[in-house]
Parts: C-alpha cells; sequence; structure tokens
C-alpha cells in the first residue's frame, strides 16, 4: 500500500522530525523587544509618585505583539540571530515637572537586533522637546562591538551640537568615533589656532608679509577611571596590635594623567613665541 508523506505524519513518525526543526530555530533565532520599566521621577502638586515608563530592551520574545503605529517598515519586535545584540535604536527626552523641579528622563522608544562584530559607532537617536514647537532629532551615536581583553569599546572623539529650546540654546554631546581603550585613555580634543610663522613675498615688490595659517592640533584628553582607587594613610594605631589601624585617612592612589606629549610651536601676531603642549598617552599615575 503506498503511503503519502502526511500519512507517515499522522501516525507519528514526523513529530521528532518537527520537534527537531523548532528546537534548532529557536537555537538560531530569537527577539529584541522593548518592554515596560516604571521608574520613580518626583512628587507631584498632591504629593503623589509620579511614574515614567523609561522602558528597556530585552532579547526575549513578548507573549503580544504590536508594531508601531507610527512606522508601519519597523515592527516593535524584531527577529534577531542567536548571536546578535538586543539595544536601543531610539528614546526620547521626557521633560517631567515635579515639586523638585523639571527632570529629563531619557525613555527608550524602540529596540532594534545589533550583529556580533568589532567595535564601532552606531546610530542612536534622542527624540528632544516632543510635543513642542522645539522638538527635533539628534544622533547622539553610540559605541558598541567586542574588543581584546582587558579592553572595552568607548568613544575616542565626541563632538556637540546645539538644538534650540524654551530657554534658548541648549547643547548636546555626540559620539563621533568609537575605539577599543583601557580604564584610562585618550580622548581626541581640538585646539585651533593662528600661527605667523610663515612669511611671504608681496607679488610685485620686495616687500615681505606675515601670513596667518590656520592650524587645528588634537592636543588631547585624559578620561576614564583606573583601578585600586583608594588608599588608607594610618592616622592611629593600636598599640597591642600594631597592624590593627584605629583611624586614617582614605585618598585617590591613581588618577588618570598625561604621561607622554609632543610639543607644537607657533608665533602669535606680535611674534611671540608659543607653544601647545600634545598628549600622546595617558596612563594611571
Amino acid at each position: 500500500m503506498f503511503h503519502s508523506f502526511r500519512d507517515f505524519c499522522c501516525l507519528g513518525l514526523c513529530d521528532e522530525d518537527e520537534g527537531k526543526v523548532h528546537s534548532e530555530e529557536l537555537r538560531q533565532y530569537t527577539c529584541c523587544a522593548r518592554y515596560e520599566k516604571l521608574i520613580d521621577v518626583g512628587h507631584g502638586i498632591s504629593g503623589e509618585v509620579i511614574q515614567i515608563d523609561a522602558g528597556h530592551c530585552r532579547k526575549l520574545c513578548p507573549r503580544h505583539v504590536s508594531d508601531d503605529p507610527g512606522d508601519a517598515s519597523r515592527p516593535a519586535v524584531e527577529k534577531c540571530s542567536s548571536d546578535s545584540h538586543c539595544r536601543a535604536r531610539a528614546a526620547r527626552l521626557e521633560r517631567v515637572s515635579t515639586l523638585q523641579g523639571v527632570r529629563i528622563i531619557e525613555a527608550i522608544d524602540a529596540c532594534e537586533c545589533s550583529p556580533e562584530s568589532s567595535c564601532r559607532r552606531e546610530s542612536y537617536i534622542h527624540h528632544v522637546h516632543t510635543g513642542t514647537p522645539h522638538q527635533t532629532v539628534v544622533d547622539v551615536g553610540v559605541c558598541i562591538g567586542h574588543c581584546g581583553k582587558d579592553l572595552s569599546c568607548k568613544p575616542v572623539r565626541n563632538n556637540t551640537v546645539s538644538v534650540k529650546g524654551p530657554n534658548g540654546d541648549e547643547i548636546y554631546q555626540v559620539v563621533e568615533k568609537c575605539g577599543c581603550a583601557g580604564h584610562c585613555h585618550r580622548m581626541d580634543h581640538m585646539e585651533t589656532v593662528l600661527d605667523y610663522s610663515e612669511v611671504a613675498i608681496k607679488e610685485g615688490t620686495n616687500t615681505t608679509d606675515v601670513v596667518p595659517v590656520v592650524r587645528q592640533i588634537n592636543v588631547g584628553q585624559c578620561v576614564g577611571t583606573c583601578p585600586g582607587n583608594e588608599m588608607e594613610t594610618c592616622l592611629l594605631r593600636d598599640k597591642k596590635e600594631p597592624s590593627r589601624c584605629l583611624a586614617g585617612l582614605y585618598s585617590k592612589q591613581h588618577t588618570c594623567t598625561p604621561a607622554t606629549f609632543k610639543v607644537h610651536e607657533y608665533r602669535t601676531r606680535r611674534g611671540a613665541k608659543r607653544e601647545i603642549i600634545r598628549i600622546t598617552q595617558c596612563a594611571c599615575v
């Protein structure tokens, strides 16, 4: 007697294979979704606690799925590969009025899958002054990706952008470049000067003229923390047990400071010689 493939499945011969396929799909894919996260931000005029849904991203498939009504092309839940990361794609800066004043809360709006890769900058959108005449969008950026041992993916160059607000211009810091760095590392920091060192001969004459040249120098800055920060200076010891400290002072043992430098020289309009010191390396000292 001829049996179709469906007949075998009805006899229960396909249950094992179907289970294998289903479990394989679960291993290969997962979800990235925004979940509710209520936080207390202050008290209202009646003394009630004001709560805001700040949200957070989880690599977990929710029971109920609803797409974003504002953007049909970007579903609220994304299907990710098992080796990808679930991260925030966009957030809005909520201005909440409390008895303690106006508080600005970052509330995550959307999440997305981010593939595993080396350290890089990715877009991170901030919706600023939503629902007001000043509403706008700022890509503040974020550093994600893996690095070598004892290193983390961190910003190595930042910039600022200005946004019109109800009280004038507001400054927002944005990430421009990311790199693998330790706890204490060097970040880019630019300085611009007019250098009057170069002398040019005026065309058609025998006279000379000093021509200013714009020089932009990456002087750098040291940021971050150093491990083993606390150091105790004992002021009073136990007479019977000298190893026991009864009173002491705690201070920072190491700070992230410039370790090596390079000097750039230039001249002012009056001919004075000046120096700009450029940090080339930072260390815990």
